[in-house]
């Protein structure tokens, strides 16, 4: 699998958006899709350029600097037994292993990418706590099974103060801080600040006053 391929999905398209940032965008390619996607809406999957995206954001939000250490760590959320969010899962560890030392806002930050699989016993809350995670990100998921896991790792979230971000629109209207969508040759940002206020994600005045953001849940 390449890294930073983009990936066709199907799901919601985001009814607003805000913070077009312009740049190339890889080709969408083709993925089998489970029971659970059964929408003709599309959305993309873009690791590489999500992740290029959440550097530029990071600049903006002062609570990760906070944290102490030079290490972010980011939990990649995700299903073992989804193939779709294990492929994603796939793509984020790739990315990691090509990453040198990063620089987030003019200092050298170490971004470390941990899995955190949904479907283990292990109480979302525990994990996330042992491994001192400040963000995550929230690959597609399988919901039919368990309708109330978004609600369960958003309340976690809160409970720990950790921000959460994602490529998948409808997980933004649920309760992540953060979505990215692919329109055309462009990938755009969305802010859901109810949220994110609540999982502890602090942006500069500057930045809201550059954004429109989401003022909570529709």
């Amino acid at each position: 699998m390449r890294i930073g391929s983009c990936r066709k999905l199907v799901s919601l398209i985001f009814s607003s958006l805000l913070l077009s940032i312009i740049g190339p965008g890889a080709k969408p390619a083709n993925l089998p899709l489970t029971r659970a996607m059964q929408s003709q809406q599309k959305y993309f999957i873009n690791p590489a350029r999500e992740l290029e995206l959440l550097k530029k954001i990071l600049v903006f939000e002062r609570s990760w600097r906070t944290a102490g250490g030079n290490s972010l760590i980011l939990g990649i959320l995700y299903q073992k037994s989804n193939p779709i969010s294990a492929w994603v899962l796939e793509d984020w560890l790739n990315l990691q292993a090509s990453l040198p030392q990063e620089e987030v806002s003019r200092s050298e930050v170490r971004l470390v990418f941990h899995p955190v699989d949904l479907d283990s016993p292990e109480p979302l809350e525990a994990s996330l706590k042992e491994l001192g995670v400040k963000l995550v990100y929230l690959a597609p998921l399988e919901l039919s099974t368990n309708p109330g896991l978004l609600s369960t790792i958003f309340k976690a979230c809160e409970k720990l103060k950790v921000g959460t971000f994602t490529a998948v629109p409808e997980y933004l209207e649920a309760g992540a801080a953060i979505g990215f969508v692919w329109t055309g040759e462009k990938h755009q940002i969305q802010i859901n600040l109810e949220a994110a206020r609540a999982q502890g994600l602090n942006f500069s005045s500057r930045f809201l006053r550059l954004a429109t953001v989401k003022k909570g849940h529709d």
